[in-house]
């Protein structure tokens, strides 16, 4: 059963978040998005100031506003990413100021913003409390697979992750697909890296992997969960997408490009990959509470309700005590 005492500070989360003027997730067709902001960065919309972090949307009119010693990166709906340094001022749908620069990739595909959108805009904290809120009177017990599960895969070797279950001192691992079990293993830890002498998975091709706890009387308890390996085109699509958000916005290992990165990957349904960006994005950024919002959107969307709820509590802390 889900604790009550973590979705009733979710359901505190939510409305503190959903509080902090237009969030990440309430736009429903942004023009520009807040691919990273350090410091005092506020955007003016309508006479209203409110203050702006990562995934914040914006619409033609507003104004952000970038204080000294701050920096922002904005990702526009046209493919530009602009990079506003400190004592800016832009107007979104205006001119770019003289004080800003366009990013060397500028110009990323359509199909890029239209991901990135899609999870910004897409997965709303108040659908999620009502997910999280289902499992508070059921009998459901927690899941223990974390992954892959319910995800779209660009490798085709991938590592498969759970939880050590109480009483059990082994774990017994199978994948399968359309013609039947691909491989199975016994191990006592609680994560396998793909069988060095067992075959690739088929590209463009679903499968399933299951996980059965043993103990001392046998197997007890089991979990199985399913994900999709992409095809070599689709997934090598997906990497110069990648390379194109990294030229764009500031490198590999920037927080614009982790967020942008991890917003695209999730709005692909590549949600294991998405996870890793908003992981470091958190480690990059350590007192911003967008990292956790993400990452609760990707667990929910996963079916880790508790993971979730976690996430969602840590970015609620954030936001009251910046």
């Amino acid at each position: 059963m889900f604790p009550r005492r973590i979705l009733l500070s979710v359901l505190v989360c939510i409305a503190a978040l959903s509080s902090n003027g237009r969030s990440a997730f309430s736009a429903p067709e942004p023009y520009a998005i807040i691919a990273s902001a350090t410091g005092k960065v506020d955007v003016v919309h309508a006479g209203a100031t409110r203050r702006a972090t990562f995934g914040f949307t914006l619409e033609r009119g507003d104004r952000v506003v970038v204080a000294p010693g701050a920096n922002a990166t904005i990702y526009l709906s046209d493919g530009n990413v602009i990079e506003l340094a400190e004592r800016s001022t832009v107007t979104i749908g205006g001119r770019v100021a003289p004080s800003s620069k366009v990013g060397p990739g500028a110009g990323l595909s359509g199909g890029v913003y239209s991901q990135v959108s899609r999870f910004v805009t897409g997965g709303s904290r108040q659908s999620g409390l009502v997910a999280l809120s289902a499992m508070r009177g059921g009998e459901e017990r927690t899941p223990f697979l974390d992954g892959p599960r319910q995800t779209d895969l660009l490798t085709d070797r991938p590592t498969f992750a759970w939880r050590a279950v109480e009483g059990a001192s082994r774990y017994r691992v199978s994948v399968s697909g359309d013609q039947g079990e691909v491989w199975r293993r016994e191990l006592a830890a609680n994560g396998l890296e793909y069988p060095a002498d067992a075959p690739a998975l088929a590209r463009d091709a679903d499968y399933l992997w299951k996980v059965e706890a043993i103990g001392a009387r046998g197997p007890f308890r089991d979990e199985s969960s399913v994900f999709h390996v992409l095809s070599e085109g689709a997934a090598s699509s997906v990497r110069v997408d990648l390379t194109h958000i990294a030229e764009s916005a500031g490198g590999a290992n920037s927080p614009a490009t982790h967020y942008l990165a991890g917003s695209y990957l999730s709005g692909r349904g590549l949600y294991l990959d998405a996870s890793a960006h908003f992981e470091q994005l958190g480690r990059i950024s350590p007192d911003s509470p967008a990292p956790h919002e993400a990452l609760g959107n990707v667990y929910r969307a996963i079916g880790l309700m508790d993971q979730a709820a976690a996430e969602f509590q840590r970015a609620l802390e954030l936001t009251r005590h910046p």
